[in-house]
């Protein structure tokens, strides 16, 4: 009998821990990585409407994916290389981040929100999707951005 008992306790303990493959993420790290995401996010954003990509740069994968309302960049490289000839060039006097969702599954985490940005009587409204991803070092990392306009400029 209490061979019975250590082995059920044993499984428990795998199945409880994550021992047997399973990636579940529980509630309280979901709201933990949600919260970790979103700060990310906005770090990189401060820094980017201050002209400097740099936050950006850290935070994106080498495989990483772009799309704009204009191009779609491939890779690390040609976004660095893009990124690096807008260096400077933006300056934003304030913004709103708007309803950020965060959405996680095992390794996987898409950040949407809406963004506007004020800027010499300028406003500007975006989507922004991110696509989020645990690279091998445990790291989060961005493989692909999406940006769209959202009411146009006013």
């Amino acid at each position: 009998m209490n061979r019975v008992f250590f082995q059920f306790l044993a499984v428990t303990v795998l199945i409880t821990s994550g021992g047997c493959g399973d990636k579940k993420i529980s509630n309280m790290n979901k709201e933990n990585l949600a919260t970790t995401i979103v700060s990310m996010e906005k770090a990189a954003l401060e820094e980017w409407l201050k002209g400097n990509p740099t936050g950006y740069l850290n935070i994106y994968a080498e495989d990483f994916t772009y799309f704009d309302p204009i191009q779609r960049i491939n890779g690390f490289d040609k976004i660095k290389e893009f990124y690096e000839s807008l260096r400077g060039s933006v300056q934003v006097e304030k913004y709103e981040m708007i309803d950020p969702v965060v959405q996680i599954s095992d390794e996987t985490v898409v950040l949407t929100y809406g963004l506007e940005t004020y800027s010499e009587g300028e406003v500007i409204g975006e989507n922004c999707t991110e696509v989020y991803q645990q690279q091998p070092d445990k790291q989060w990392k961005i493989i692909h951005s999406h940006w769209s306009l959202r009411g146009g400029v006013n």
